[in-house]
Formats: structure tokens, C-alpha cells, sequence
């Protein structure tokens, strides 16, 4: 139980900056080392050390935490307003699998809800009226098999309200919904493996000019794999989508972009995972758009995980891509470098390191001069558990970033160093 309940605290980096990422599809595979770079914000009470059984199918998990700290940069900007904050997150869980995280056989369904309250215990009235509730629901329906066949249908909805990148301003208030529906068929003992799958991603923001980019994206992903070794296989994955604007003064352009990749996945030993990828992608943007050329056209990814000892993992990867960009231009090529640790030392202390860059070189029609910006964000988390259900911790995260952007009034892009402290304390059930 104890190394379950260090594995969600190791993952509680409560207090991660919010960056207005651009909107992209979701059919990434192999290991999840990205999320581990991007340090995880709120508390999940999924696979939590006890949890109530409410009967034979069902088991409840519960959570509250929060934090008190300071954020260097509320706005933002090269100058920057900084000021107290706390935050406050309840959080549930409701599902039929069992404490040590199993999932059974025949029908698996996991319900879950948190709500995270942001107040500002400093600052002028521009900074104390950015007080905010933020939740977040989410839904897993799964029917297999003996994992022969497995068919499963998912949905998330999260809303945030995030500060302006001036005083004054209109805030970010950003609601996305993510539906997906899943096929998984693995014959004669799974060594080929075909999954169908179906996204629906809805991006609505509250408020002019982000209401311009509300935009709903629709994939299909079908992925063929054939396992070489136990637990490594080839596969190869194509991926077709649709990005449509919902305002027809949008300025944003229609998209239908194609990802076609092959590589090799999954655990070389028991301690080293790989993850490797390459191939072709465009977006085939309506007309008035531009299209990645040249090397823009290229996937390429490349992650390697170790898991040093059972409480220990280790991550490093790099991604080159492109994402649409319902704010600047059409869209940015991106290379990101990203790398994780996690450790739980002596049964009680559970810490998290994370690091991630990226350069983002924007493109598209509407921009009146070339863009690249560079993003990083850092950070480090310490927890220690009492009593199995109780922590305490700090946590430390920095977010930075560069652009040669000159019009930022016009983009919203400056220069800007964030440095977020925060001391949690909580309980998870």
C-alpha cells in the first residue's frame, strides 16, 4: 500500500505554473515520460492507500489538500507583480478496480472529480480578484476480454481560469473537453495488437478576442503493433484529424492534419523502456493557411526509461513535431527535450524532479514578422507521508520564457521568469 500512495505523492507537484499551451491532438504512445517532464498540479485520490469499499464493485477514494505560497510573476510579465497564494482541492474517486491499482476482467468503470479553489492573500485589487474555482470531472467505461478484446469509452472535462498576461485584463477562462472512444483487439495471445481509436477534443474560451480560437477537434487513429520481444514491439500508427473554428469571424484556419509513424516500443529488460518513433506529418490547412515544409514535415521521438529500483524511475526523451496554433500564426515547429525523476526514500519520503524545454519556431500567413520562442519549465517536489494517508511537503517550480517577438501587445508574448514556492499539507483516503 505504502508504495502506491508514493506513487501519487511523487506525482503531486502542486503549484505548477499554467502556460497557455497551443491546442493539439492526443496520439502519443509508448512510455508517459512527457507528463512526468510537465509536473503534475492537484491531487489525485486514485489508488490511494485504503479507500471504502462501498460493496463488492465499488471502492471510494477521497482527497483534500492545499498549499500556501508565493508566485515572482502573476501577470506574466518582464516586470513582474508578484504575491501570496494558497490554493484548495478536494478531490473523489469511485471505481470498481482494486487497491493495488488491478483493474478486473469484464467491465472496469472509474469516476472522478476535483475542484481546486485559487485565493491571493497579497497584491492589489487586480491580483486579489483573480480568486478562481477550478474543476474538473472525468469518466472510464471499459469492456474486455481476458485483455483478448477491450472496448472503452473515456471523457474529461476541465475549466481554468488563469491571469491575464497584463493587470487589468480579461482573464484566460479556458474549458476543454476530451471524448475519446477506444477498439483494442489482441489475438492468439497478443503478440499482434490492432487498436481503433476516436478523440473529440472541444476548446472553448470565455471572452473577446480568445473567443476566436473556440475550435473542435475531431482523430482517427488506427495502430498496428507486433510483439518482437515479451514486452517490445514494432508498431506503426496513422493518425488523421480535423481542426474546425466555431465563430465564423474566427481568425483561426481549418486544419486536417495527418501524422503517419512506425517505431519501436516498450521494455527491452525489466528495468529499461523505450520508446522510438518516426515519420511524416502535415497539416493541409484550408485555404489562406501554410503548411509545415521541409523538416517540419518530420516526427521524430525519442524516450528512454529506467527504472533504477522498484521506488525509483529515471526519464529522458526528445519530440520534434509541429502544433497547431489557434493564437499565433497557424502553427509552430517544436523540438522538446524533457526529463523526469521520481524516488521514495526510506518509506517516507517521496520526491519528484522535473525539467522541460522547448523551442517553438511559428509560422503561418497572419504573422507580420518570424517568431521563435523558447519555453522552460523546472521544478522539484518533496513530501513526507504520516501515518500512510497524511503529508507534508514543499514544492518549487520555474517557468521561463524567451521570444524575438516585438509586437507582444498584438500576441501576448513577452519575456517573462516565474518562480512559484509552495509549503502543502493534506490527506488522501
Amino acid at each position: 500500500m505504502k508504495l502506491r500512495l508514493s506513487a501519487l505523492l511523487a506525482c503531486v507537484a502542486c503549484g505548477v505554473t499554467s502556460v497557455a499551451w497551443a491546442q493539439m491532438m492526443t496520439s502519443a504512445t509508448g512510455p508517459n515520460l512527457e507528463s512526468m517532464s510537465y509536473g503534475l498540479a492537484g491531487i489525485s485520490p486514485h489508488n490511494g492507500p485504503v479507500g471504502a469499499k462501498l460493496g463488492e464493485g465499488a471502492l471510494f477514494h477521497a482527497a483534500l489538500g492545499a498549499d500556501v505560497g508565493y508566485d515572482s510573476n502573476v501577470f506574466y510579465q518582464q516586470t513582474p507583480t508578484g504575491a501570496a497564494v494558497a490554493h484548495v482541492t478536494p478531490a473523489v474517486d469511485l471505481s470498481n478496480g482494486e487497491r493495488d491499482g488491478s483493474m478486473p476482467d469484464g467491465v472496469f468503470y472509474d469516476l472522478g472529480a476535483s475542484l481546486t479553489y485559487r485565493e491571493y492573500l497579497s497584491g492589489g485589487d487586480e491580483v486579489r480578484k483573480l480568486r478562481a474555482f477550478n474543476p474538473s470531472l472525468g469518466g472510464l467505461l471499459r469492456v474486455s476480454s481476458r485483455q483478448t478484446v477491450s472496448f472503452s469509452l473515456s471523457d474529461s472535462f476541465a475549466r481554468s481560469q488563469d491571469p491575464p498576461y497584463s493587470p487589468g485584463a480579461a482573464v484566460i477562462t479556458h474549458d476543454r473537453n476530451l471524448g475519446s472512444a477506444e477498439l483494442k483487439v489482441a489475438p492468439g495471445g497478443g503478440r499482434i495488437q490492432l487498436l481503433l481509436r476516436y478523440n473529440n477534443v472541444l476548446d472553448l474560451y470565455e471572452g473577446l478576442p480568445y473567443t476566436n480560437s473556440n475550435n473542435v477537434g475531431n482523430e482517427g487513429v488506427l495502430d498496428l503493433s507486433w510483439r518482437w520481444l515479451p514486452k517490445t514491439a514494432f508498431f506503426m500508427q496513422v493518425a488523421q484529424g480535423a481542426v474546425t473554428y466555431l465563430r465564423p469571424t474566427s481568425t483561426g484556419i481549418a486544419s486536417y492534419p495527418l501524422k503517419v509513424t512506425a517505431g519501436l516500443r516498450g521494455l527491452l529488460t525489466e528495468k529499461l523502456g523505450l520508446n522510438l518513433a518516426a515519420g511524416y506529418t502535415n497539416a493541409f490547412y484550408a485555404a489562406g493557411g501554410s503548411n509545415p515544409s521541409g523538416f517540419g514535415n518530420v516526427v521524430l521521438v525519442g524516450e528512454i526509461l529506467y527504472n533504477m529500483t522498484l521506488t525509483s524511475k529515471a526519464g529522458l526523451g526528445y519530440r520534434h513535431d509541429f502544433q497547431n496554433s489557434p493564437f499565433v500564426g497557424n502553427f509552430y515547429n517544436l523540438d522538446a527535450v524533457y526529463a523526469a525523476l521520481r524516488e521514495y526514500i526510506g518509506g517516507r519520503v517521496a520526491t519528484a524532479a522535473y525539467a522541460r524545454f522547448e523551442n517553438r519556431g511559428y509560422q503561418g500567413q497572419q504573422l507580420t514578422q518570424a517568431r521563435t520562442d523558447q519555453v522552460v519549465i523546472a521544478g522539484i517536489t518533496a513530501d513526507y507521508v504520516i501515518q500512510r494517508v497524511f503529508y507534508i511537503g514543499v514544492g518549487y517550480t520555474l517557468t521561463l520564457a524567451r521570444t524575438n517577438n516585438t509586437d507582444a501587445a498584438a500576441s501576448g508574448g513577452v519575456d517573462y521568469t516565474k518562480h512559484l514556492v509552495v509549503g502543502r499539507l493534506g490527506v488522501v483516503y
